[in-house]
């Protein structure tokens, strides 16, 4: 079967969509977070790096391949957001969503887990993610001007 390709002016409003939603999530985060006292605790505070991470994926979509260097930026800063949710989930302050642990079930029931077992695992995902956010960072600054 004959795969079509995406026209140009298709990429274009495909990755402006994604990059309205993602700036959408960015506001009503931002909408939401607001008013709270300790903005950093707050849990709707991980939908703004998640809604920049959509934003930037959409800008990344629109581009077009020739724009080496933009197209870089862009990953490097999506990548970033990501990493920075992991991060806030791992070691932010207050109730990060694993604040009594999570349940896994086996064969004999489920299986509580800590809070601090929780952090932990999330903790090794966002080193990783920071990881994968450097190694980004660097192939940016490491590709040419054209």
């Amino acid at each position: 079967m004959d795969k079509k390709s995406l026209s140009p002016g298709q990429r274009v409003a495909i990755g402006l969509a994604v990059c309205a939603v993602g700036i959408g999530v960015v506001a009503l985060g931002v909408h939401q977070v607001w008013p709270k006292a300790n903005k950093f605790a707050a849990w709707e505070f991980a939908a703004l790096p998640v809604g920049m991470a959509f934003a930037f994926g959409g800008a990344l979509f629109a581009l077009p391949g020739s724009f080496v260097r933009a197209r870089a930026l862009i990953a490097a800063l999506m990548i970033t957001a990501l990493a920075l949710s992991a991060d806030w989930v791992a070691f932010g302050p207050g109730d990060s969503g694993v604040r009594n642990g999570f349940s896994l079930h086996n064969v004999r029931g489920p299986l509580q887990t800590s809070q601090m077992l929780g952090r932990l695992l999330f903790g090794v995902g966002a080193v990783l993610a920071d990881l994968l956010a450097l190694w980004a960072w660097v192939r940016f600054l490491r590709t040419p001007d054209k």
